[in-house]
């Protein structure tokens, strides 16, 4: 968000992120995201003085996973992370992101997400290893970032990079505007 000239206020919020039934990707992070947007929203509208403060914004949610024959959140541990990234290897995955956009007046909301497919290369037991050996897989969704060590594995993605790192800024763009 910074990175577009927008300095976000982040209030974190206690959310549930338990999937029940077998929800598609898509369903599953738009499900998500309007979770913590919700959550979000309904703290704001419980205090007047939060009320106040925060008329007229716009409260974003988001949430990442990542699919391959399943869904995959952050790594439990190690040997969740490496069974993750032992997935990808030599092969093709994919990177949603739902957001959800709710009007701190109105309620309004707006529920929507972004599919890119990132390909990897054939890259070695070792060099699982090493990355499962550095703190960075442990707070990511499929357990890698794409912007930090383990792009060096990445061969390219079809859709946005942007997206793949948590926020795919292009699909909420117009809608703030339309907000000004």
């Amino acid at each position: 968000m910074n990175k577009h000239g927008i300095d976000p206020i982040v209030i974190p919020t206690d959310t549930d992120e338990t999937l029940s039934g077998n929800p598609s990707m898509t369903e599953a992070v738009e499900d998500l995201s309007h979770r913590k947007a919700l959550a979000c929203y309904e703290i704001i509208k419980s205090d007047r003085e939060l009320s106040k403060q925060y008329a007229g914004h716009i409260i974003i949610g988001a949430d990442t996973i990542v699919y391959t024959d399943r869904i995959l959140g952050k790594p439990e541990d190690a040997d969740d992370a490496r069974h993750m990234l032992e997935s990808y290897r030599g092969t093709f995955h994919y990177v949603l992101t739902g957001i959800s956009l709710i009007d701190s007046d109105s309620g309004k909301s707006e529920v929507m997400s972004d599919v890119t497919k990132v390909w990897c290369i054939n890259y070695s037991d070792e060099d699982i290893e090493d990355y499962i050996n550095r703190e960075e897989p442990y707070d990511k969704a499929g357990a890698y970032a794409i912007q930090g060590y383990f792009g060096r594995y990445i061969d390219h993605i079809e859709g946005d990079y942007e997206n793949v790192m948590g926020l795919p800024f292009y699909r909420i763009e117009d809608i703030l505007k339309s907000y000004k």
